[in-house]
């Protein structure tokens, strides 16, 4: 804000005050910007001087200091990016030294000789007072447009109609980038081939930097857009001490001032508000579907009925046929901090769920419920209901891994049910398909008619069962293990795997094939189970798959 809050060393010259001065030295840095004076009694002011001060001073340090001194504190001045420097020569020295000079023109410092009949007062307030001027005036402009932008908002205006009054105000495009809904927002009336450029650069710049996460302060850079140097001011816009976006200013028809990035960090605390309200909607809707679901698969008997009654509100035909696909998310290492971060990321998620399942089916509901995001499908009698969600939850998969990347995740998908009232059945499918990925399927993605033996061990009714017999079969072979360090469980394993191929089973246990051989024979001695008997070899590799699926 410097230049625009400032006065050059040129226009301090027009003023009364300095009537009688002349710029003996630095010529070329007349434009160089006043934001204070002060007045030097001693070299050691240099130790609390900022950038841009105006020195004033006498020649009196000039007559009683070493060449050497004098010279550095030209240097000091100029490396602390001071505007320039004002000296009473007379009645001190005739004139400032040659090399004094010589040095402030190699380093286009400014240095004015004062009348010394004026007094220090007399220039410092008139300078003092101009900058007063210009920083009043600025805070004026930023309270119109901030009024303006309320009053767009307030009269019902939208996002575009909030950046569209900025535009005019900034006479450049402007961009609101929203990560929470993954959406680039635009002014309606520009040019579509100038935004098209400038959505390229936005889509480069934020997958190749992250600056979603690490870029909460108002940043000022160029970029080359068609071989020209643009200026470009991103402004974060947040939310519950959270970034969810970020407005982008392109200096493309003229260059960007420090008063634009007041304008543009003023509107987005209102583009904030909007969005705090987009948000809270999307909160409410998914608040009020979760407890439509799970009254639909309540085992109350009147929560059901009620839910059924209500479908029509979602556009669900209670005698459709319905599938459930659960998503079961979970953080990765160190990525979200907080409950507040972990929710925002959780209403992401469902917005991008519901931008697919928009484009793909055409009755569907979303619910979440803690770290679970359930999708409800109705499908129509001609539809290939597997394959279509199956599609769908590829296309989610892709999705969350391009744009998601603090969060696990693993999709389980239930069978065909006719009817709402049904709807249950294929949420216990889905959730056992997810369990599936524990300890006994691979993958992000599994569909439970895909597990085979699977669907049957995982039903709760037989869990005692399935538990008796792998302790009447398997469990003296793993306690063995235990208790003598020795390998015989993975040794049966690898006899299944090689359909009972000792020689093959010696090369995956890189053992010799005397030592396989006594592993099978202790094996059925303490098994009590002979593997030469096909009943007896089933009720082991079952009792394996058993112990998997259950992990016991």
């Amino acid at each position: 804000m410097i230049r625009e809050t400032g006065i050059a060393i040129k226009d301090i010259l027009k003023m009364k005050s300095f009537e009688k001065s002349n710029i003996i030295a630095g010529e070329g840095g007349i434009n160089r910007i006043i934001t204070r004076v002060n007045v030097m009694a001693d070299p050691d002011i240099l130790n609390w001087v900022d950038k841009g001060e105006f020195l004033l001073t006498t020649g009196y340090f000039f007559k009683t200091t070493k060449l050497e001194n004098q010279l550095n504190l030209i240097r000091e001045s100029n490396f602390k990016k001071l505007s320039g420097m004002g000296i009473k020569i007379f009645p001190y020295l005739d004139k400032m030294p040659e090399e004094i000079i010589k040095l402030a023109n190699e380093l286009n410092f400014p240095i004015i000789e004062i009348d010394y009949e004026v007094p220090f007062t007399d220039i410092m307030t008139p300078v003092f007072q101009e900058i007063f001027n210009r920083q009043s005036s600025i805070i004026n402009k930023v309270q119109i447009v901030h009024k303006d932008t309320m009053n767009v908002l307030l009269k019902g205006g939208s996002i575009k109609d909030i950046i569209g009054n900025l535009s005019k105000t900034l006479e450049n495009p402007i961009v609101v980038v929203d990560h929470h809904f993954d959406e680039i927002i635009i002014d309606s009336l520009g040019d579509s081939q100038i935004y098209k450029k400038l959505e390229d650069d936005i889509n480069l710049t934020f997958s190749k930097n992250k600056l979603r996460v690490d870029k909460n302060k108002t940043s000022r850079d160029k970029i080359n857009i068609d071989e020209d140097d643009i200026d470009r001011i991103m402004v974060p816009i947040m939310v519950k001490n959270n970034i969810y976006g970020h407005l982008i200013a392109y200096g493309m028809k003229s260059d960007l001032s420090d008063f634009d990035v007041l304008y543009m960090e003023s509107t987005s605390t209102v583009v904030a508000v909007e969005f705090l309200k987009r948000i809270s909607i999307q909160e409410v809707e998914n608040k009020y579907k979760a407890e439509f679901f799970e009254d639909l698969i309540s085992f109350d008997e009147f929560r059901k009925k009620k839910a059924i009654e209500r479908a029509n509100y979602y556009k669900l035909d209670k005698d459709a046929s319905y599938s459930v696909l659960t998503l079961r998310l979970s953080k990765t290492e160190s990525s979200i901090d907080s409950d507040e971060e972990y929710n925002q990321m959780l209403v992401k998620v469902m917005y991008m769920i519901d931008l697919i399942c928009k484009n793909e089916c055409n009755s569907y509901l979303t619910a979440n419920k803690g770290k679970k995001i359930n999708i409800l499908f109705m499908w129509k009698k001609s539809e290939d209901s597997n394959k279509k969600i199956n599609l769908i939850a590829q296309m989610i998969k892709e999705s969350l891994n391009a744009k998601v990347a603090s969060i696990k995740f693993k999709m389980g998908i239930g069978r065909e049910t006719m009817g709402l009232a049904n709807v249950y059945k294929s949420l216990k499918d889905a959730e056992k398909a997810v369990d599936a990925t524990k300890n006994y399927v691979d993958g992000d993605i599994i569909n439970f008619e895909t597990l085979g033996i699977y669907k049957i061990f995982c039903q709760d009714n037989l869990k005692e069962e399935l538990i008796s017999f792998y302790k009447s079969t398997l469990e003296p072979l793993v306690e063995y293990d235990r208790k003598r360090d020795t390998e015989l469980v993975k040794s049966l394993r690898i006899y299944f795997e090689t359909n009972g191929n000792l020689k093959k089973m010696s090369e995956k246990l890189f053992t010799h094939y005397n030592t396989v051989l006594y592993r099978i024979n202790r094996i059925q001695e303490i098994t009590k189970r002979n593997l030469n008997d096909e009943m007896d070899r089933y009720g082991l590799e079952t009792s394996m798959k058993i112990m998997r699926i259950l992990n016991l």
